[in-house]
């Protein structure tokens, strides 16, 4: 086997690629057996002006590129300095890891050269050689793959864009249709216009890693596709998943957050594929809007690194603060009560039978009282909220809540401020000391 080729200088080794993409698109043309023929500078002129709900662009998406083999040929030698490392010397292909992202026909998982500069040109037509060769250096030399994660909100109102440097963002999208990003599906499951118009849109950044690799050939020649690692706001932030950090907004923010349409935001990564993103969503329940700053976002971060810190307990944390949002969903008082009760007792674990009304009460008001008249405050709530998600277990009317319409805030509140001490607690509380005054 001869020796791999050698990149000459770098500054001019992608001077002389770009220039070559940049003649092979102005020699180039796509063809739609739906709407025709156009050249390369329509392609990205299209590819450019495209926006959401418009199906102009849809229509071109999958056209098949038309050029000449000995352009190609030209491009994959230039490229084979690039892919060389990557590609099996048995089959002659390498891994392409951004089929792991959009799929496709399996072929495009394992290209050979020839079959990528194709890839690339197209790219180019859309986004400019400048960009596809700059992108493609860098996966050469190990950077990954970059896109967003995007999450419609219900229940968070932001009146700016809200940020964290590890890569996670809250922002609002136009009022206008017109101005929406045609990053945005046009297929909105579960999810109307009048939901995308204004709404709060959470993007967590990604990371996938390898974008090129040197594929795995089992004893029958069949090529291995690489199962990737997918990073998420640059691996610093725990367990991390749209969920879970829904979950952290709405501790931080006292309400009902969640998301309900997800799609993937490719960026420049769009223009090396036609496969278009889709969706997954869920059913909504039309929580009211609660608003969340930016310290509100900071404190979500916060809470966050507090679930999953391992250095301390945390049983039944999780039961409480499931069932707690739950609480803070729309709904009747019976309901809301009756996850109440669960995410109490989670929280100031109670098992048993006997006497909850009595520990919940007690464990409630010494474990968040400063002041005798708080702690008498305290249990008061706890006791009358806990009476009644009794009687709502049981179909019975409900005592308290009925005549007090503010009591099942007021629960929800301490409930939400135990969670917050239990979090910040590095050991387990030890009622039986608790209620007898002792405070660590």
């Amino acid at each position: 086997m001869g020796a791999r080729p050698v990149i000459p200088r770098l500054d001019v080794f992608m001077q002389e690629l770009i220039d070559s993409l940049d003649n092979c698109v102005r020699q180039s043309a796509f063809v739609s057996n739906r709407v025709g023929k156009i050249g390369g500078a329509d392609y990205r002129r299209l590819f450019r002006e495209r926006r959401w709900g418009e199906t102009t662009w849809m229509h071109w998406a999958a056209s098949e590129l038309e050029i000449s083999d000995a352009l190609v040929t030209d491009i994959a030698a230039k490229l084979e300095p690039v892919l060389a490392k990557f590609v099996h010397p048995r089959t002659g292909r390498f891994g392409n890891g951004s089929f792991r992202l959009w799929g496709g026909p399996m072929r495009q998982a394992h290209p050979t050269v020839a079959e990528y500069a194709r890839t690339l040109i197209t790219a180019a037509a859309r986004i400019g050689a400048p960009g596809v060769v700059a992108l493609l250096l860098g996966w050469a030399a190990g950077e990954p793959l970059r896109y967003r994660t995007n999450s419609l909100l219900e229940g968070a109102v932001v009146d700016e864009e809200l940020h964290l440097t590890e890569g996670i963002r809250l922002s609002k999208l136009p009022t206008s249709g017109a101005d929406i990003p045609a990053s945005l599906p046009p297929f909105l499951m579960g999810a109307t216009v009048f939901d995308v118009i204004g709404g709060v849109v959470m993007s967590i950044d990604c990371e996938m890693f390898p974008a090129l690799y040197l594929p795995d050939v089992d004893e029958s020649g069949q090529m291995l596709e690489s199962k990737g690692r997918l990073v998420l706001a640059s691996g610093q932030v725990p367990n991390l998943s749209e969920n879970n950090f829904c979950e952290s907004i709405s501790l931080a923010s006292n309400g009902y957050v969640d998301w309900f349409l997800q799609w993937r935001d490719f960026g420049l990564l769009e223009a090396f594929t036609d496969m278009p993103s889709g969706t997954s969503h869920k059913v909504r329940s039309g929580a009211r809007g609660t608003k969340v700053s930016q310290a509100g976002l900071d404190d979500a971060l916060k809470i966050h690194r507090a679930r999953y810190d391992r250095s301390g307990p945390k049983e039944n944390l999780e039961l409480a603060m499931n069932r707690w949002i739950r609480s803070k969903r729309p709904g009747t008082d019976l309901d809301k009560l009756i996850d109440l009760r669960i995410a109490i007792e989670a929280l100031y674990e109670i098992g048993g039978d006997n006497e909850k009304a009595f520990r919940i009460a007690t464990y409630g008001a010494w474990h968040l009282g400063e002041t005798f008249e708080k702690r008498l405050e305290i249990r008061e709530t706890l006791r009358k909220a806990y009476r009644d998600s009794s009687s709502a277990v049981h179909a019975g009317k409900l005592k308290y809540a009925a005549k007090e319409p503010d009591l099942v805030s007021s629960a929800q509140n301490v409930c939400r401020d135990g969670i917050l001490k239990r979090l910040k607690e590095t050991t387990r509380p030890k009622w039986e000391e608790i209620i007898l005054g002792i405070h660590e």
